[in-house]
């Protein structure tokens, strides 16, 4: 039986229900609910023993392992792979609280092992992993490294889900976290992904086994420019690892390519660490944007780091949808004036002048990013509302009809196109 993502999702829609309504109210910054029908649709279909996730955060996920595993009705182990022992969001909450909240007296065997990389942990999880979710950090390479850590205790055939698919593509992360994107599709072999578009996450098949033209596969895909910096040694034990299953040549040929692209790695200077803060924090608040105390978290960090472009833009983007558009102008007029190539801040700078009804200057903005880069179907929606705002119809519709031509089936670029059309 093929496994499909509709299959996956159909199997999957009562035990999703009624996890969802067990959900704790602290836990933010998780799954959505279809990432979560393919996470328990996979786990049904597939009933896998042994689980491991990479990434653990509130649980919220385990859990919907630990669900779809306790419906199987067969003996299983679940385990959680994380490198810091509190909840990212709410350190007063011990990393995976969730699972033991809603999960106490589970039957299914549950392990947390926190503080370590998956490399350092294969022989205690063991062989024979049938199923397994990468989602930690999301700048490339590491989603390929923790499949590189995985592969000697993955079973022949085992289904690898990855997170965040499409991180890259939110305006807020100006085209970074590509890592599970890479992954993801250079995958030769059978594959899937959620209903979502874009989807944000996907699992991929293993082969029966691992030969030379799919390790060269993966080490081609290594080969694409790295967004951040690793500690050598981790890049060391890897390729170790990999030197230990596949044979010394392939140890010796990830260990070039690690130490070339570490190198090589263009966001890494003397300012790497307050880069990499800075980072972590849009991170964190990105996953819950509607926090007050997130706005003042990034406020007070415009007053540390007066020169990062993408600070301030992410204050604007909050203040905006907070509804203080004055503010959200002014901090977006500094984000262009630290970096005034950026095509998203310069699109969103026209957002807002729309929204104060200054059409001049919105239209002036908008051009500009889609002059600078037309195939972003958001800039061209942007533009499509400021024409319809000045009455000019027939380039309304045109600009609609480009926003729905780059990005189909999206609910409120069709609904805009109806409009103006009707």
């Amino acid at each position: 039986m093929a496994i499909t993502s509709e299959l996956c999702e159909f199997v999957a829609t009562a035990t999703s229900q009624a996890l969802l309504e067990k959900k704790p109210s602290w836990v933010s910054g998780n799954i959505s609910e279809l990432d979560q029908l393919l996470v328990i649709g996979l786990t049904k279909l597939t009933r896998p023993k042994k689980v491991v996730e990479i990434g653990i955060a509130s649980g919220w996920s385990g859990c919907s392992f630990i669900e779809a595993l306790e419906a199987n009705n067969q003996s299983a182990e679940y385990i959680g792979i994380d490198l810091s022992p509190n909840y990212y969001l709410d350190q007063s909450r011990a990393t995976g609280a969730a699972i033991s909240e809603l999960f106490p007296n589970t039957s299914i065997n549950v392990r947390l092992l926190l503080g370590s990389f998956a490399v350092d942990l294969q022989k205690e999880i063991g062989k024979g992993v049938d199923l397994a979710f990468i989602d930690g950090d999301h700048m490339h390479p590491w989603a390929i490294l923790d499949l590189l850590s995985l592969m000697p205790i993955l079973s022949p055939s085992a289904y690898v889900l990855i997170h965040d698919l499409n991180l890259s593509t939110y305006e807020r992360h100006n085209q970074t976290n590509r890592g599970p994107k890479y992954l993801y599709e250079c995958w030769p072999f059978e594959k899937l992904h959620s209903s979502q578009n874009l989807p944000m996450i996907g699992a991929v098949k293993m082969p029966q086994q691992v030969d030379d033209e799919f390790l060269l596969l993966l080490l081609n895909t290594t080969y694409t420019p790295w967004e951040t910096r690793i500690d050598p040694s981790i890049l060391v034990k890897i390729s170790s690892s990999i030197g230990r299953e596949f044979g010394s040549s392939w140890e010796k040929k990830f260990q070039r390519a690690f130490d070339q692209m570490n190198l090589n790695t263009t966001n890494f200077s003397k300012d790497n660490d307050h880069q990499n803060f800075i980072e972590e924090l849009i991170r964190i608040v990105s996953r819950n944007p509607n926090s007050p105390a997130h706005l003042e978290m990034l406020h007070s960090a415009t007053l540390v780091f007066p020169k990062s472009a993408k600070l301030f833009h992410q204050l604007s983007v909050l203040q905006y949808r907070a509804g203080n558009i004055e503010g959200s102008l002014t901090s977006s007029l500094q984000a262009i004036n630290i970096c005034d190539t950026n095509t998203h801040f310069i699109s969103f700078l026209g957002e807002i002048y729309l929204a104060l009804g200054d059409l001049k200057e919105a239209e002036k903005y908008l051009q500009q990013a889609i002059l600078l880069q037309e195939n972003v179907s958001i800039f061209h929606y942007r533009l499509a509302l400021m024409y319809e705002k000045s009455g000019l119809l027939n380039e309304a519709i045109t600009a609609a009809r480009r926003a729905n031509q780059l990005t189909s089936n999206n609910p409120d670029f069709e609904k805009l196109l109806r409009r103006l059309s009707d």
